[in-house]
């Protein structure tokens, strides 16, 4: 038995260098070199069809376990649609556990912050960082009994409402163990509330605001339906919007996957370049949305005058 264990134990650690290997070989395909040679293929073929190849070639396991083929699938897809951000680097910064595109200083930034959790350090940061106010949404009950502690921070204009691609009163699925929740049941569907639900403009609106500049969302599951609904509905154009697709727990890959390509398509149409954080092992798709404006100012201008530091 030892034996046996010894050998599964060398197996595992393998199979760890070989993912490695795998996530490397991933990023020539952001490489503009390998996009031009290959552009007859990605001509060819729409990302449907694309993905109907990795359909019939995906084995996945009994149960409800993340498959390893979900996540090469995933990384591929993020890859194609996105870029590194690692190839400007000197663009972004850290602003509390999130990269932002730098910013120039002095502009005051309106900024708006969809998702709390019980983590308002990006927030706080910003607000200091900037010296405006961050205006903070978040839908769950928990969050706004966690939000009361900062009933007095002026830094900090909470709201205990939700973000959609639409107003309405919807169910907002929670879970006993975490403080995050979703507009999908990804905690199950037996713990829900009913909580209210508006577009970006209508909160615009009710701030008196005719502009974002930085929009993060950190909302479970429905930033496409928002970004399509902000792009196809509305005039508003942030300068850059940090968010992620979630997708473990939500959908699985093969009929979640199909729905980005036209929200990524109508961001490009619409001025933005779109870079990914890193190539994650994670069941979700990092991005930091940036209108081109936005990057194309920065590079004409005096770098040491954009916050954050790089």
């Amino acid at each position: 038995m030892a034996g046996d264990h010894s050998e599964n134990h060398h197996l595992d650690r393998s199979l760890t260098d070989l993912l490695k290997e795998a996530e490397l070989s991933l990023k020539p395909l952001v490489d503009e070199d390998f996009l031009q040679r290959n552009d007859y293929l990605r001509k060819r073929f729409n990302d449907q069809q694309i993905l109907e190849v990795f359909r019939l070639c995906l084995m996945r396991p009994a149960g409800h376990h993340w498959s390893p083929v979900y996540q090469v699938l995933l990384l591929l897809f993020q890859a194609a649609c996105s870029d590194s951000y690692q190839i400007s680097k000197e663009h972004f910064g850290k602003v509390g556990n999130y990269l932002l595109h730098r910013v120039r200083a002095g502009s005051r930034p309106v900024i708006y912050s969809f998702g709390v959790g019980n983590d308002v350090t990006f927030d706080t940061e910003a607000a200091d960082l900037f010296e405006v106010p961050v205006y903070m949404f978040d839908p769950t009950p928990a969050v706004a009994d966690f939000m009361k502690q900062y009933e007095g921070d002026q830094r900090l204009v909470f709201k205990n409402q939700g973000i959609f691609s639409r107003d309405a009163e919807l169910k907002l699925y929670t879970s006993d163990k975490v403080l995050n929740s979703s507009l999908y049941p990804i905690h199950g569907k037996e713990k829900h509330e009913i909580v209210r639900c508006r577009t970006l403009d209508g909160f615009m609106a009710e701030n008196g605001h005719d502009r974002v500049d930085i929009l993060k969302m950190d909302v479970e599951g429905v930033a496409d339906d928002v970004l399509e609904q902000i792009m196809d509905e509305t005039q508003i154009r942030p300068l850059q919007i940090v968010t992620e697709f979630e997708i473990k727990g939500i959908e699985n890959p093969l009929t979640y996957l199909p729905r980005l390509p036209a929200v990524v398509q109508k961001l490009k149409d619409n001025g933005y370049m779109i870079f990914n954080q890193l190539l994650t092992r994670k069941a979700t798709i990092e991005l930091i949305i940036v209108h081109r404006s936005l990057y194309e100012e920065f590079d004409a201008g005096d770098p040491s005058g954009y916050l954050p530091q790089a």
